[in-house]
């Protein structure tokens, strides 16, 4: 099992500076990805870029959804293949674009309700993320479930959402998917940090940097579904 803690001695210095630089990345870049997204929502809601979209009917929906999927597994693999600066710049590039599309789905809400969804989410976060850096659990069965358990809500959603269009199931769905999302925050904060340490007793920069750049793209994602399901259960809350 690995130890939470490096030897002492010179290797220990270094390794505790490259784990210290991994994790300080995977932060700075979930923040920096956290406001990137924040301004691009700010700069879609000023050009009126929700109109544009609604426009375009599904035709623009599928288009943008298709540009920012192809973005995300554009970033995941620069980064899994060392090109670390460009995968940054595309990873940025990528919650932007996710700014600019989430700009007119929040046109709905109200400014009030998305500093709350946002306060709610921001505080559940760094709690389950806390978790994950103190726990010494072995968390690594857990990956298979919760991507099963994604994989099957998204299924359902999708259905919801096509055929069935049903406010309770929706309801259901989202009530299902915050506490999956929160598990998901904890289980990806304790498999970067290993994976990390691993590379950082070894004395492997690159490789704990690749860890923390691929690690803040899954932690932004997560980050933002648990602001989305969020803002969701508050609209049922107040009847909207």
């Amino acid at each position: 099992m690995l130890s939470d803690q490096f030897t002492y001695g010179a290797g220990a210095v270094r390794a505790n500076a490259i784990y210290t630089g991994a994790m300080s990345r995977l932060y700075g870049l979930l923040a920096l990805g956290i406001i990137t997204t924040g301004a691009a929502i700010w700069v879609g809601d000023r050009i009126g870029l929700g109109d544009v979209v609604l426009g375009l009917g599904w035709l623009g929906y599928l288009v943008g959804f298709g540009i920012i999927f192809a973005t995300l597994m554009g970033a995941n693999a620069l980064a899994a293949r060392g090109h670390i600066g460009p995968a940054t710049g595309v990873y940025l590039l990528f919650t932007a674009l996710e700014g600019f599309f989430l700009s007119w789905i929040l046109s709905a809400y109200t400014n009030e309700r998305i500093a709350l969804a946002f306060i709610l989410t921001a505080g559940l976060f760094v709690g389950m993320s806390a978790i994950g850096l103190t726990t010494k659990k072995d968390l690594s069965r857990l990956g298979p479930i919760l991507i099963f358990g994604l994989l099957g809500l998204i299924g359902i959603s999708l259905i919801n959402v096509l055929l069935l269009q049903s406010s309770t199931l929706f309801l259901l769905i989202n009530l299902l998917l915050l506490p999956l999302f929160l598990v998901l925050t904890v289980y990806e904060t304790r498999q970067v940090k290993v994976l990390a340490m691993q590379a950082a007793e070894q004395g492997n920069y690159q490789a704990a940097t690749q860890v923390a750049v691929i690690g803040s793209i899954g932690l932004y994602l997560s980050f933002l579904n648990i602001f989305l399901i969020i803002l969701n259960l508050l609209g049922f809350v107040s009847d909207d």
